[in-house]
């Protein structure tokens, strides 16, 4: 789960490449990073277009 708040710094793995993003949005189960958003539950990345729900399918993922 991601306990992070607004203006916290996250780490977002993709395929091993990490990038650190700053939390500009938490609502519900959603964490919105900039243009990424995640699932707070599990960390993974949401993105309709790829068909990613963030819980069975993802591409990346964050951790606090």
């Amino acid at each position: 789960m991601i306990n992070s708040k607004v203006g916290d710094t996250v780490l977002r793995d993709m395929c091993g490449v990490k990038m650190v993003l700053e939390v500009s949005v938490v609502e519900g189960d959603v964490v919105s990073c900039g243009p990424w958003t995640f699932h707070r539950i599990t960390g993974g990345e949401i993105d309709e277009d790829l068909g990613w729900d963030g819980i069975t399918l993802y591409g990346s993922f964050i951790v606090d």
